[in-house]
C-alpha cells in the first residue's frame, strides 16, 4: 500500500513542521497522518488547462484538476489517496471515475450540504469512486447518506481534533475586568456579541482578521462597541488569549456544517468556560453538562449565559473541567489520526479481497 495525501492548495509544510516541532504552533493533523502512514504530501503545483479552468466551476480551483488528472495517470489499485476536503475530492473522484484499476480513495468532506458540493457530487457522481467519506458533523454524516443515497458504512463521522499539547491549561495575566474572548471569522455572529455584551463591564477581545470585506462587513457590527476589540493573534498570543478569558464565546450564524468547531476545540483544550450557539454543524460537540449553548441570534440568551458564568464562577471551573475531560480522549490529534488511518486500511484491504474474489 503506496499512502498519498493529496492537498487542495500549496503550503510551506515543512515550515509548518518545524514550527510545530518548536511549539511555535499547533501540529496540523496532516503531519501526523504522514507520520502514522508513511504517506507522501501531494500538492497542486501542476499547470491547468483550459479544461481544469472549465472544470473548476463545479468545485476546486483549476490547479486541483490539473493535479487530478496528473495522478491519473500514475496511480494504480496499489495505491491509497486521502485528499483534504471537497476541493481535492471531487477532481481526484471524478478524474478516476472510469479507471478499473483505481486507487482506493478516502476523501474528508467539510461542508457538503453547500449547493455548489450537492450539485457537483450527484451530476458528477462521485460517490462512485469515494470508497469512503470522513466527516467531523454528525449532520454533514445524515445529509451525505440521504442525499447521495449511502450507507453508513461509507460515511464515518470522526470528531475533530485540537493539539493539546499546544493549546493548554495556563495562568490568565492580571486584568482590570473580565474578559469575553472569541476566536474565528467563518460564519461568526460578533453583531450578536456585540449587542449582548456592549452595556456590561467586560473586555470582549476577537481574534480574526480578513482581507475580505463582505465576511467582515456580514460578522461585524457598523461601529464596535467601546468594550470590544478585534487584531490579529500570533499562535503563542493565541493561547494566552483563552487563558486570559474568563469565558470564550463561539458566536455563529446557524450552519449545516462544523463552523467554529477549532475554536471551540481550542478553548475545551485551554479549560475555559465556553458558550456556543447551538447550530446544526455543531450540535454533536455541545455536552449539555459541559457547555452553555444559545440559539442562533438569541442577544437576551447570550447575554444571560455570560451573565450567568461570570456569576458563578465555580460552576463556570466545574463546566470546563467536565468538557476537557471529556475531549482529551476523544478529540486529540492523535486520536483523529489513528482512527482514520485504521479507516483508511480497513476500506483498502477490503476493496484488494473484493478485487480478487472477482477476479477469481
Amino acid at each position: 500500500m503506496q499512502p498519498y495525501i493529496v492537498l487542495r492548495r500549496i503550503d510551506n509544510w515543512e515550515q509548518i513542521k518545524q514550527e510545530a516541532e518548536t511549539k511555535q504552533r499547533p501540529k496540523d493533523y496532516i503531519l501526523s497522518l504522514q507520520e502514522k502512514l508513511k504517506a507522501s504530501l501531494i500538492l497542486p503545483h501542476v499547470e491547468p488547462s483550459n479544461t481544469d479552468k472549465l472544470l473548476s466551476v463545479w468545485e476546486g480551483k483549476p490547479e486541483n484538476w490539473a493535479l487530478a488528472r496528473k495522478l491519473s495517470h500514475e496511480l494504480d489499485e496499489e495505491d491509497i489517496i486521502f485528499c483534504d476536503c471537497e476541493d481535492s475530492a471531487t477532481p481526484i473522484a471524478t478524474l478516476f471515475a472510469n479507471r478499473q484499476n483505481r486507487p482506493t480513495i478516502v476523501a474528508f468532506f467539510q461542508n457538503f450540504t453547500r449547493l455548489r458540493g450537492l450539485a457537483s457530487t450527484k451530476l458528477l457522481r462521485v460517490c462512485r469512486t469515494i470508497d469512503l467519506f470522513i466527516v467531523c458533523s454528525t449532520y454533514q454524516r445524515d445529509r451525505l447518506c440521504q442525499h447521495l443515497n449511502l450507507s453508513e458504512s461509507q460515511v464515518r463521522f470522526i470528531p475533530f481534533c485540537v493539539d493539546f499539547n499546544f493549546f493548554s491549561p495556563g495562568s490568565s495575566a492580571k486584568k482590570i475586568r473580565p474578559i469575553i474572548a472569541s476566536v474565528g471569522l467563518e460564519n461568526r455572529d460578533y453583531r450578536l456579541l456585540a449587542l449582548a455584551t456592549e452595556k456590561m463591564d467586560v473586555d470582549v477581545r476577537i481574534s480574526g482578521c480578513s482581507p475580505h470585506a463582505r465576511q467582515l462587513k456580514r460578522s461585524f457590527p457598523k461601529v464596535m462597541p467601546d468594550n470590544m476589540s478585534r487584531r490579529f493573534y500570533a499562535w503563542n498570543e493565541l493561547v494566552q488569549l483563552y487563558r486570559d478569558a474568563d469565558i470564550v464565546v463561539v458566536s455563529s450564524f446557524e450552519s449545516n456544517y462544523a463552523s467554529g468547531i477549532t475554536s471551540l476545540q481550542e478553548a475545551v483544550a485551554c479549560k475555559r468556560p465556553i458558550i456556543a450557539t447551538k447550530t446544526r454543524g455543531l450540535n454533536s460537540y455541545l455536552q449539555t453538562d459541559a457547555i452553555l449553548t444559545v440559539e442562533p441570534g438569541d442577544v437576551e440568551g447570550l447575554k444571560q449565559a455570560i451573565s450567568y458564568l461570570l456569576k458563578n464562577p465555580d460552576e463556570a471551573k466545574e463546566r470546563a473541567e467536565r468538557a476537557y475531560q471529556i475531549a482529551v480522549d476523544r478529540y486529540s490529534v492523535e486520536h483523529f489520526t489513528n482512527t482514520v488511518v485504521d479507516y483508511m486500511k480497513d476500506v483498502h484491504y477490503a476493496r484488494k479481497h473484493k478485487s480478487v474474489l472477482v477476479s477469481n
